[in-house]
């Protein structure tokens, strides 16, 4: 039985999306940077977003030099987690850690400043910190690193990165919780825009500008557990099965039950973090009548079983970057 928050997501395919990443928190700093500056950090567990608020800045990938970027004036950008990257003003600029440059920085208030006497950058930075169920949901999902020009913002990211701009320009009484909030609207935002511009990135993510096939996903995410079948879903995205089943694997990059099964194991993982259900009734939950079943499969997804991937530690948010 499909309940009313169900039929919402079945309504709205991305939602089902932003229900299963669930960021948990994220911090952000901000920074005024004279050219020339430049700053690197490794990869960490967390998704990381960049806005430029003013000038311009250069983005590249260190294990994929290939993958770089020119950042202008209102552009965003999101890295993959655990991509290493460089953020500078100009590709042959020095860098440093972003450890050192806070180190340098002090604990003063208002934005870091540093860098040379050229050109100035205002730049809002951060890690959005999400669960290792969310993490792995992206992880399949994101390029190493997703670019929105300032141009392909809609009202509704313009607003969002309006008042970004203003609490960096002058901090108040609750910047910092301000920030944090508009962090994970600026990341709702450009995935809808980027899905909507079709460079969303592969698999279920850039299947989400597709209509019909969007709406399968969003049949799945609502309802995992249900018993689902090629037909079944064939009818939700209004197409013939044979049809389906072929488009949906040239979307999605897997067969459309293949998907039914790594979602539901995705939804199981994340029960299994927030501990309150047993394992019996997760299994139940995400469709499997036995227990036996259920470890198995999970056991086959996640490398280990059930029971051992409850009990292991999880890092939690950090402060920044770095």
């Amino acid at each position: 039985m499909v309940d009313e928050s169900s039929r919402e997501t079945a309504a709205d395919p991305l939602s089902g999306v932003l229900e299963a990443v669930r960021l948990r928190g994220s911090v952000f700093g901000a920074g005024e940077l004279g050219a020339p500056w430049g700053v690197q950090t490794p990869g960490i567990p967390e998704l990381v977003c960049y806005v430029v608020v003013r000038g311009a800045a250069h983005l590249a990938l260190l294990d994929a030099p290939q993958a770089q970027v020119a950042i202008a004036s209102g552009d965003v950008v999101l890295v993959a987690a655990g991509r290493a990257h460089a953020l500078r003003d100009s590709p042959g600029s020095a860098v440093v850690s972003f450890d050192e440059l806070r180190r340098a920085a002090g604990d003063g208030p208002g934005p870091l400043r540093r860098g040379g006497s050229g050109p100035r950058t205002t730049l809002v930075c951060g890690s959005l910190a999400i669960d290792e169920a969310g993490r792995a949901l992206l992880g399949s999902a994101l390029p190493g690193f997703l670019h929105l020009p300032a141009e392909a913002a809609g009202p509704g990211l313009l607003g969002v990165l309006g008042a970004l701009a203003s609490e960096v320009a002058a901090p108040r009484p609750g910047s910092g919780a301000a920030l944090t909030r508009l962090a994970e609207l600026v990341f709702i935002h450009a995935l809808r825009a980027s899905i909507a511009r079709g460079v969303a990135g592969a698999g279920w993510l850039r299947a989400l500008g597709h209509p019909s096939i969007a709406r399968a996903l969003a049949a799945i995410h609502a309802d995992p557990g249900a018993p689902w079948t090629v037909d079944a879903l064939a009818g939700h995205a209004g197409m013939s099965r044979s049809a389906f089943a072929a488009e949906f694997r040239r979307q999605v990059g897997e067969p459309p039950l293949a998907h039914v099964m790594a979602w539901r194991m995705r939804h199981a993982a994340r029960l299994l973090e927030e501990g309150r259900l047993s394992i019996k009734d997760i299994a139940a939950k995400v469709g499997y009548g036995s227990d036996e079943a259920f470890n198995r499969v999970f056991k086959g997804w996640a490398g280990v079983p059930p029971g051992e991937y409850r009990r292991r530690p999880r890092p939690g948010p950090r402060d920044a970057p770095g």
